[in-house]
């Protein structure tokens, strides 16, 4: 029998234990009661229905009256198979998806994703985190996948988000192994980004803008700091390699040179550096970014978000809306202090 001390001791411990997990992450919200209803469209399943030429006509008129503007920008920017309007748009299309290839990327696509569900509910509970902590944020009215031959991953408009599925599915699939994209990229053409991409670009498009306020190096930092923290805020069970694109040692290795990397920024004093160059060096896609050796591309992503994430932990007052809206960087970055994780 437990002797009533050591017993009273060990509650004590539960307790403290649970007010500790209790106030855990203070992004991870309930948002069970927030109204979100999200259209979801499958276009590559429905171009794919078509059983000749004349049926891909009224598929085509069909799928323009849905889609309207991204329809357009699918069938003229991505396919580059012509206007929707025109002549001979349907004989196009149908070439388009009776082409060997596409048969076979479809099909691929179909096994993958045939049933949508995890992915609808995953975005779903995006854009209910992101109408608790941003309301005035606009909501997409409208979900659309498709096939985009491997040309885009996900675009927003005004009211519509696109996804090209294709780009999901896996770097060990028969057709991405046979593509021309970099090894690091295919690593990342799985479907676990998938909703993460569906958060970034409809953040950026419609709450941070393409781009930093600011020219200097920290400006970038910050703003993809924000970025990455309002990810946290959308997506705050998952794992924070997802967040930002990373594989898991990609970002194992980033934390524990953390504290390094932030030395060596100060050394070649790039805080407030405007070049172009070093920008793209630390924040453009690459294998590695130079000059840190063995690291991740878009380390100046990843230790902004390190710096905002800082802030907000020393600022627990501040809400994702005003975060966003914060126009002093050097505030921002006065809450940093670069961690030892080595």
């Amino acid at each position: 029998m437990i002797n009533k001390k050591y017993r009273f001791i060990l509650i004590s411990i539960g307790l403290i234990l649970g007010i500790i997990s209790c106030g855990g992450n203070p992004l991870d919200v309930d948002v069970s009661d927030v109204d979100v209803k999200l259209d979801f469209e499958r276009f590559e399943q429905e171009l794919g229905k078509a059983q000749s030429p004349e049926e891909m006509y009224t598929i085509n008129e069909q799928l323009l009256e849905k889609g309207g503007e991204l329809y357009e920008f699918y069938v003229y920017d991505i396919l580059r198979t012509g206007k929707v309007t025109d002549d001979s748009i349907g004989h196009y299309l149908w070439y388009f998806v009776q082409d060997p290839v596409i048969k076979e990327v479809n099909t691929d696509l179909e096994n993958l994703f045939g049933d949508f569900t995890e992915h609808e509910d995953r975005i779903t509970d995006v854009f209910k985190h992101l109408k608790y902590h941003l309301p005035k944020a606009p909501i997409p009215q409208q979900i659309i996948t498709y096939n985009s031959t491997f040309a885009m991953g996900v675009v927003s408009t005004e009211t519509q988000v696109g996804i090209g599925l294709d780009m999901y599915l896996g770097e060990s699939n028969r057709t991405v192994e046979k593509l021309g994209y970099p090894l690091y990229m295919k690593a990342k053409m799985h479907q676990d980004y998938l909703a993460v991409d569906v958060a970034r670009s409809w953040l950026i498009t419609h709450v941070l803008g393409a781009e930093a306020s600011g020219d200097t190096f920290l400006s970038n930092m910050i703003y993809y700091g924000k970025l990455q923290y309002a990810v946290d805020a959308l997506m705050p069970d998952l794992e924070d390699h997802i967040k930002i694109r990373y594989t898991f040692d990609e970002y194992d290795y980033a934390l524990a040179s953390e504290y390094n990397i932030w030395q060596y920024l100060m050394d070649m004093n790039w805080i407030y550096e405007t070049d172009i160059k070093v920008k793209m060096r630390f924040f453009e896609e690459a294998p590695t970014t130079v000059g840190i050796d063995n690291s991740p591309g878009r380390i100046g992503q990843f230790m902004g978000w390190r710096i905002v994430r800082q802030y907000m932990e020393k600022n627990p007052e501040v809400t994702v809306e005003q975060l966003m809206n914060e126009q002093n960087e050097g505030k921002i970055l006065k809450a940093y202090k670069p961690e030892d994780n080595g």
